[in-house]
């Protein structure tokens, strides 16, 4: 059996949440949870920490430099015979970094700040993203 460990940001500036919606395709596959609101985060790499994975997938997803707090939330799923683990930070922006978000196009195709679940109202939302932020 395989494991696969997964690290996100949850990343909050100025009272509000920063989400990004996943693209239908992904560099010519098809997405999982295409066109759902998520939040920054990927594949931990070998031989990289779970912390710097996610400072790592904030950069290359949104263009923003963050800075990690705590765990705020960890599920793992069973798909056949890999085991996905997900870890979500809670994360700032660092005091001196821009806050223009970047988008990787090829990953996700809108991003919005939110305050909560509410201004997503009627839209699809990542799983584990929804007990995040009920």
């Amino acid at each position: 059996m395989e494991n696969k460990l997964i690290a996100h940001s949850l990343i909050k500036a100025h009272g509000k949440y920063l989400v990004i919606r996943r693209n239908k395709i992904k560099r010519g596959q098809k997405n999982v949870y295409p066109a759902h609101w998520d939040i920054p985060g990927g594949r931990v790499e070998v031989g990289e920490l779970p912390r710097m994975a996610a400072i790592r997938e904030c950069r290359e997803e949104v263009g923003l430099e963050i800075e990690l707090e705590n765990i705020l939330h960890e599920d793992s799923n069973l798909d056949g015979q890999l085991v996905f683990t997900r870890l979500v930070y809670a994360a700032h922006l660092l005091v001196d970094s821009k806050t223009d978000v970047n988008l990787d196009f090829e990953e996700h195709d809108q991003y919005r700040w939110i305050t909560g679940l509410g201004d997503l109202a009627g839209e699809n939302v990542v799983p584990y993203l929804q007990s995040l932020l009920k």
